[in-house]
């Protein structure tokens, strides 16, 4: 059984890790921001940046260059507002790229290699080239390792924190019947890119910039039918602390072209407080793919974010996140689900009743149920009305409790997995805060 620690470093997820969105920023929408955006500006800046031979030749090349990125993010702004924001974000992030190489090699500044160079004079467990060396054989474990769903083996080489992180993700892809396979995996470059030599040894850490390409594939287990595979060349951030005589791997960043996915500081704080794990992205690895609410989700294209999991009472998984179906839509969603073990319903959806509620839902029938009241405010469809009168959050008392929520919440429920879920669009502790204490309202009705 997992024990749940406080996280000790923020982080996101290796490619073999479950984070991301692909190395191009995710889905339809990331292709428009980077082949609209970042693509045209970077291209622009590449260029600009081999004509700055002296300090003359530079500053023009940098007016030019960021006039031309601003004029044009004004321009797609004003074309679609929404999209275009992104877009002109993108084009802001390829001209930095372009002008100042930011892209295509990492680099390790004059700063980090004076630091290396003088603790590895006092400390032979600094040799930079040892570091590099483990930190790439480090890469490649965690890649097998993942693909391997081997949670256990993670622990020779992972800080309890975040192998208890990477742990519960492998957990929720094994109730999904998934695996993320990382298969033709290449490192261009490893670079150690940060280093902090400190006085107590245990609070010794260094970073390396992994350039790398893979074949990254979701795997369907049951059907052994590849759900999305992602080839592109990805960059990411690995950290390391010190452990007595080695070195564990405390945590990942993804190195993103766009800002669209942005750490959320009091959403992580939230997580902390309540014993569980937060991922700023986590792409769309773990989006269902059943039911009416996901039926229509699509790998590559919706989007998971501000990815919160955890053990309920040491045994019931619970996630809670935003979810953005489609990158054309303005609306994103808060989900808050669990997975009941021993426990199958079929398919049910508990909606409040709407005026433009007009038709049924296809493939399932509509019950009433024995309560008057709660049936002039919700509609009730199941596959069954055995099912659904067997489902034990179908009742007044646990109804009134989810309408005295902030904000309109809406159930699904699929086989042993419940959902709650609401079009609030902003993604806030708040949210999050009412969003936990209905999943903890839901475990008191049902005993657990």
């Amino acid at each position: 059984m997992l024990t749940l620690f406080d996280l000790l470093i923020p982080t996101d997820f290796a490619r073999g890790g479950g984070g991301g969105s692909g190395g191009s920023g995710g889905g339809d929408g990331g292709a428009i921001i980077f082949l609209v955006g970042y693509v045209p500006m970077h291209w622009l800046g590449a260029f600009l940046r081999k004509f700055g031979k002296n300090p003359v030749a530079s500053v023009l090349q940098q007016v030019v260059g960021w006039c031309a990125a601003i004029a044009y993010s004004i321009l797609v702004i004003a074309g679609s507002h929404f999209i275009g924001i992104l877009v002109a974000l993108g084009a802001l992030s390829g001209m930095a790229a372009g002008l100042y190489n930011w892209i295509g090699k990492a680099k390790q500044s004059k700063l980090v290699k004076g630091r290396l160079t003088a603790a590895a004079q006092a400390d032979s467990a600094w040799d930079e080239t040892k570091l590099t060396e483990y930190a790439t054989a480090t890469f490649m474990r965690y890649q097998t390792d993942w693909s391997n769903l081997d949670a256990k083996a993670t622990e020779d080489y992972l800080t309890p924190a975040y192998q208890h992180h990477s742990a519960l993700l492998l957990y929720a892809l094994q109730l999904l019947s998934r695996k993320n396979i990382m298969t033709n995996v290449q490192v261009k470059q490893a670079v150690i890119t940060d280093a902090q030599d400190a006085l107590d040894n245990s609070k010794d850490s260094f970073t390396v910039t992994f350039i790398a390409d893979a074949t990254d594939q979701l795997l369907d287990t049951r059907s052994n039918a590849i759900l999305f595979t992602d080839q592109s060349t990805f960059t990411e951030y690995w950290q390391f602390v010190r452990s007595e005589t080695t070195w564990l791997l405390a945590g990942i960043q993804q190195a993103s072209i766009t800002p669209a996915y942005v750490r959320l500081p009091e959403i992580e704080q939230f997580a902390r407080t309540n014993g569980y794990f937060y991922s700023a992205d986590m792409g769309w690895l773990l989006i269902p793919a059943s039911g009416q609410f996901f039926g229509k989700a699509k790998f590559g294209t919706s989007d998971i974010n501000n990815h919160v999991i955890g053990l309920y009472n040491n045994q019931i998984l619970v996630q809670i996140y935003s979810y953005i179906p489609t990158t054309r839509e303005l609306k994103t969603y808060i989900i808050a689900q669990m997975n009941l073990p021993g426990k199958t319903y079929g398919q049910i959806i508990v909606r409040q009743k709407k005026k433009l509620n007009l038709f049924g839902i296809r493939g399932l029938e509509k019950v009433s149920t024995e309560w008057i009241e709660f049936n002039g405010k919700y509609e009730v469809y199941a596959a069954s009305a055995e099912q659904a009168t067997s489902f034990e959050l179908l009742n007044p008392t646990f109804m009134e409790q989810l309408a005295a929520a902030p904000f309109e919440v809406n159930l699904e429920v699929v086989d042993n997995v419940v959902y709650f879920y609401s079009d609030e669009r902003e993604t806030n502790i708040a949210n999050y805060q009412a969003m936990l204490q209905i999943l903890y309202a839901a475990f008191k009705e049902m005993r657990m």
